[in-house]
């Protein structure tokens, strides 16, 4: 093999697999030792010796074990493996995960059909993101400031309240007490939409049995927030355990988010016009920004609502009503098939990890072009695009099992979920 074909290798397998599975390399022993130890005739038959790759080693061969009592044949090899490995020498220092073929195929494979063949990789113990708690503590500091700046700039287009504002403030002892009362129900109706988000990942990750980290929160300039990242610290057990838990997160800020922009348009149009004159506003431009989000405003409040033609005018809106389209919006956004994104993780599970990276650079530069030719006024699309470039590029770490397909029925919920985001993000016409 030459040194252009080791170079080749190594950029094609680092672009498949995060960093964290190269921040403790697997020495040639103890690949050795897992071959000789942990594989055999009624596990994995390896057709030759662990070949080196970047963090680890991959051993080619065939899957001797055969779907069994409704399970696939990918989870039950990874059971029978770790059978093996937790008596052997091994144990503790390496583990074993069942992917397609990270590196480039040859033209050869590609007409055979022998490319992305399984094979096994075999990487350190410990391949968990590394995270900085004091910058993740920081910038989740910063989220929650940046909710509390947004929730105040609400405000800023209503001049009933910025006129009682400037008296209470030219006033010795003025009391703001009732601003408060008023901001507070934005600020904890965003946080609520991020905490069902993050619930959702809870309840999958346990169900599971895979660890996670705490939730960095983001800041946002439009919405109060991003979202939130949060970090997969061991491997799910399978493409179908990470596709459910890349979609719960979404499903339920999206559900909270429903409900509260119903309840808000609700409470909207049935509020006195003295309860109306104190509420926050929204610039139309932002609520034009989405189809289903503008939509449900104008069925609700008025068909032509958002079709004025200054588009810097603001809609006095119901705080729940501003967090519901906001958390729409966000959750939307959290989709998109980029890095480890709630998206990226679902076009993982997919399309797996090639075709995923495909769909990742399309996706940016669909956003990209969005933001620069003037589809995206509220510059909502660029303005993630830039984050996602630069936070969370990075490919998922591996599912102990990536071989298994999804099931029909995830597929459909998929095909869903990709039409609820061109409905969110296509902006209103």
């Amino acid at each position: 093999i030459t040194d252009l074909e080791i170079a080749e290798i190594t950029s094609f397998v680092e672009s498949s697999l995060p960093k964290s599975t190269r921040k403790e390399p697997v020495n040639e022993e103890d690949a050795n030792a897992f071959y000789a130890e942990v594989l055999g005739l009624d596990t994995f038959n390896p057709f030759g010796k662990p070949e080196n790759v970047p963090g680890g080693f991959l051993i080619r061969g065939e899957n001797k074990v055969r779907p069994k009592d409704g399970r696939e044949e990918g989870d039950l090899l990874i059971e029978a493996l770790d059978k093996k490995l937790a008596v052997s020498s091994v144990h503790g220092k390496v583990n074993v995960y069942y992917i397609l073929d990270p590196t480039p195929p040859s033209g050869e494979d590609i007409l055979n059909d022998e490319d992305e063949l399984p094979v096994l990789l075999i990487t350190s113990s410990d391949i968990s993101p590394s995270t900085d708690a004091l910058i993740k503590t920081s910038i989740s500091l910063i989220g929650v400031t940046s909710i509390a700046i947004f929730t105040l700039g609400s405000f800023s287009f209503n001049d009933t309240i910025l006129n009682k504002l400037s008296s209470a403030m030219d006033t010795a002892g003025g009391n703001v007490d009732w601003f408060y009362d008023l901001s507070t129900p934005l600020a904890l109706s965003i946080l609520s939409i991020q905490l069902a988000h993050e619930l959702g990942h809870i309840i999958v990750a346990f169900k599971d049995g895979f660890q996670i980290g705490l939730p960095t929160l983001v800041p946002g300039f439009q919405f109060g927030l991003t979202g939130a990242i949060t970090p997969i610290r061991s491997s799910p057990r399978s493409l179908k355990s990470l596709f459910d838990f890349a979609l719960a997160g979404p499903l339920m800020g999206i559900i909270l988010s429903l409900i509260l922009l119903y309840s808000g348009l609700e409470l909207t149009a049935f509020m006195d016009l003295s309860a109306r004159e104190q509420l926050p506003s929204v610039p139309v431009q932002i609520l034009r920004s989405s189809t289903l989000g503008g939509g449900i405003i104008e069925y609700l409040l008025g068909d032509g609502l958002l079709n004025t033609p200054n588009s810097d005018d603001a809609v006095k809106l119901h705080p729940y009503a501003i967090a519901g389209f906001g958390g729409l919006v966000t959750n939307a956004l959290s989709l998109l098939p980029i890095g480890n994104t709630d998206g990226g993780r679902i076009s993982l599970a997919f399309f797996g990890r090639s075709f995923s990276r495909v769909a990742q650079g399309f996706a940016l530069l669909l956003l990209a072009i969005s933001g620069i030719f003037g589809a995206d006024e509220s510059n909502i699309l660029l303005s993630y695009a830039l984050f996602a470039q630069f936070w969370q590029r990075e490919a998922e770490i591996p599912c102990r099992s990536e071989v298994d397909e999804l099931d029909s029925l995830r597929g459909f919920i998929a095909i869903g979920m990709s039409i609820f985001v061109v409905l969110t993000l296509v902006p209103l016409k």
